[in-house]
């Protein structure tokens, strides 16, 4: 495992390339990464955090046209998404029906966030290919908020650790779009009135 600093783009984008997974720090928490190309960079993040392999991880990404072959958009997807990112929001949306299984696991539904994080937008300009990535924390633990805690977590498994900071330290809020519903399926920083009265207005 190496250090990283947010300048060493090259590097970080190196490790995720040859299928390791690196964290990182993003505008709320640290993130666990990898490509979302194969099922065994899936495979690797259920083991690293010891979580049960049947709920999808989010899909990261700098912008939408990253995740057009996995998910369908519909006018109120695009206007949450338009208005609220890049920002501390998750959104899950319906996948389309030939998206790898272990994307969605078979529930119709995937997750994606664009972060307001400089560092992070441009890793994944850089790589232009979406990333697995959860907050960094064995599950059931609270995620961690600076590169010592990742490395307390995790001091094998992970390719590198890039030192940053973290700003808000509460992970992002994550609702559902399911037709034309809203459903808050956890609450952050960004609170679904604010959300309600923006689709509404």
């Amino acid at each position: 495992m190496i250090f990283l600093n947010e300048n060493q783009i090259v590097e970080a984008c190196e490790c995720l390339e040859k299928g390791e997974i690196i964290a990182f720090p993003t505008e709320t928490v640290y993130g666990l990464a990898v490509l979302s190309t194969s099922k065994e960079n899936f495979d690797k993040l259920v083991k690293i955090k010891h979580r049960h392999p049947d709920k999808p991880f989010t899909l990261m990404i700098s912008n939408i046209e990253q995740v057009t072959d996995f998910v369908e958009l519909n006018d109120l997807a695009k206007k949450i998404i338009d208005k609220f990112t890049p920002g501390e929001i998750t959104v899950i949306v319906k996948s389309k029906p030939n998206i790898p299984e272990y994307l969605d696991l078979g529930t119709g539904f995937v997750g994606i966030r664009i972060p307001n994080s400089p560092y992070v937008l441009n890793l994944i300009n850089t790589l232009n290919k979406p990333l697995l990535v959860p907050s960094a924390n064995p599950s059931d633990l609270p995620p961690a908020k600076n590169s010592k805690e990742v490395y307390d977590y995790f001091r094998e498994g992970l390719g590198a650790i890039v030192e940053g900071e973290t700003k808000s330290n509460v992970p992002s809020t994550v609702i559902k779009i399911d037709g034309n519903n809203v459903i808050l399926l956890r609450q952050g920083n960004v609170k679904l009135d604010d959300i309600l009265k923006e689709i509404n207005g």
